[in-house]
């Protein structure tokens, strides 16, 4: 049983290689892996006005997974993303939809600067009498140039939420969640 196993498995086996012959854009490319920015991966917003409290908690959102994967273009390297974001419902919040903002940058290791950021704006959904809903946003494409003194791993890519100032302070003070 065994032997005859083996011998189904080569010819499958040599199909599956002719495929791999000398094309190099056959190959699987390097890509960079995406992250989360752990300062920006929460999104907690009160109703205009009021003390941040419980009962005034309209939205707590969270990005939780970021998916995608890479292909070779012209001197490029194509990156294709999405990410997934959880959204709780407050007591405060009124209606059946909220507008989130986010953002892709893409940071040179080299010199740790901002090469290029990309804003995005996603509208979740809630069903009525759900208090959490979560789903993965649009797909979105990056650029990055590759050539002789550039690779894959010369770039971090982060994703967060668009935080004002105030956001972005009460994260830090929370720490990361």
């Amino acid at each position: 049983m065994v032997m005859r196993l083996r011998l189904a498995l080569v010819p499958a086996l040599a199909t599956l290689l002719a495929g791999c012959g000398g094309d190099a854009t056959r190959y699987p490319i390097a890509c960079p892996r995406p992250a989360i920015l752990a300062e920006g991966a929460d999104l907690t917003r009160y109703r205009p006005g009021a003390p941040p409290d419980l009962a005034a908690l309209e939205t707590d959102a969270r990005l939780v997974r970021v998916e995608g994967g890479c292909s070779r273009g012209n001197n490029a390297i194509e990156m294709r993303l999405a990410v997934g974001i959880t959204v709780d419902r407050g007591p405060a919040f009124r209606a059946r939809e909220v507008p989130l903002s986010w953002f892709v940058a893409v940071v040179d290791n080299r010199t740790q600067r901002v090469l290029s950021e990309q804003g995005f704006q996603e509208r979740i959904s809630f069903n009525p009498n759900e208090t959490r809903t979560s789903g993965m946003s649009q797909e979105v494409d990056v650029t990055l140039p590759v050539g002789d003194d550039r690779r894959a791993q010369d770039y971090t890519v982060y994703v967060s939420f668009r935080l004002t100032p105030e956001e972005l302070a009460m994260n830090r003070r929370r720490g990361v969640r």
